[in-house]
C-alpha cells in the first residue's frame, strides 16, 4: 500500500451554441444563421455519481526488467534535495512491513530504509521513520516491534502497497480491509507486536529497541527518526526459497541477473576436468 469521481454537467445556451459551430464549421456558420431555440425537454440526473459496488483490490503483475525512467536532475535550476531524490531513485532498498501496538492497536508501515548494524553479541537492526508517525508513536511506546521481510511477487508487492497507502485510507480501514486488500491478516493473539500472515511475507523479526544506548534505541535526526533495535526471535513465513522485495526508481522490484567475475562456463564444460 480511493478516490471519488465526480461527473460534471455543463450547460449551453443559445448563443453558445452558435458560437461553438461557428467555430467548428468556419464559412458555413457565418453565412448560416443558428436554427431557431425550440424548448427541449430534458431527463434530470443527478451531478454525482457513487460506485456502491466494493473496490476492487489493486493488481499487480510482473513484467521485464526496466531502465530508469529519467536520469539524475542536474541543472543549475534543480535543488540539492532534488537532485539527491533523484540518485537515490537508482539505489534498489530493501521493503519491509514494520508492525507495532499503542494501547492495544495495531500499527504498522511500509519501509525502504531497514538494515542490519551488527551480529554480536547479538543481531541489531535499524530503520528511520519521518515524523509526526502513529507507528513512530507504538514504537516508542510499547519498546517492542516486529519487521516482516516481504517476497518478491505481486503478494509481496500487495501488502507492501497497500500498509505504504494506509495513511490516506483512514486509519479503521488499513486493518479491516487488510486481507482483501494486501491477501494478508494479522494476527495479535498474546504476542507483544502484531504478526502479518500470508503468502507474501516470507519471515517475520521481533525486536525489541536497543534499551541499552544512550538515547534508548530512538535518535532524532532532523524530521527523522532512527529505531535502533535487537532482534529477539525469527519467524518463519512462507515455505520457499526466494529473495526479499525491493524498491528502484518508484516501482516494486524483484532481483534479476547475477554480475559474476570471470567467465561464464555453461553445463558442458562445468563436468570437464581441467
Amino acid at each position: 500500500m480511493s478516490s471519488l469521481r465526480v461527473v460534471v454537467e455543463s450547460c449551453c445556451t443559445s448563443s453558445s451554441y452558435s458560437s461553438n459551430l461557428l467555430f467548428r464549421h468556419g464559412a458555413w456558420a457565418a453565412r448560416t444563421p443558428p436554427p431557431p431555440f425550440r424548448k427541449q425537454h430534458y431527463h434530470r440526473t443527478p451531478r454525482c455519481s457513487f460506485h456502491t459496488s466494493k473496490p476492487t483490490p489493486q493488481q499487480f503483475t510482473s513484467s521485464p526488467p526496466k531502465p530508469p525512467s529519467t536520469p539524475p536532475k542536474s541543472s543549475p535550476s534543480t535543488s540539492l534535495s532534488e537532485q539527491f531524490r533523484s540518485l537515490m531513485r537508482l539505489t534498489p532498498h530493501s521493503v519491509v512491513v514494520c508492525t507495532s501496538f499503542h494501547h492495544s492497536k495495531p500499527r504498522a508501515m511500509t519501509m525502504s530504509s531497514f538494515t542490519s548494524l551488527s551480529l554480536h553479541p547479538s543481531p541489531t537492526i535499524s530503520f528511520n521513520i519521518a515524523t509526526p508517525s502513529r507507528t513512530l508513536d507504538a514504537v516508542e511506546s510499547s519498546r517492542r516491534f516486529n519487521i516482516h521481510i516481504l517476497s518478491d511477487d505481486s503478494h509481496g508487492a500487495r501488502i507492501a502497497d497497500w500498509l505504504a497507502r494506509g495513511r490516506n485510507q483512514g486509519e479503521g480501514q488499513v486493518f479491516g480491509r487488510l486481507k482483501e486488500e494486501s491477501g494478508c491478516e494479522l494476527l495479535q493473539g498474546n504476542e507483544s507486536s502484531p504478526v502479518l500472515k500470508g503468502d507474501g511475507v516470507l519471515y517475520v523479526l521481533r525486536c525489541r529497541v536497543l534499551d541499552e544506548e544512550v538515547n534508548k534505541g530512538l535518535v532524532r535526526v532532523r524530521d527523522h527518526v532512527i529505531v535502533l533495535g535487537e532482534v529477539m526471535e525469527i519467524l518463519r513465513g512462507r515455505e520457499g526459497n526466494d529473495f526479499g522485495l525491493v524498491y528502484a526508481d518508484r516501482t516494486y522490484r524483484r532481483l534479476g541477473g547475477c554480475i559474476i567475475p570471470g567467465r561464464i562456463i555453461d553445463a558442458e564444460e562445468e563436468g570437464q576436468e581441467g
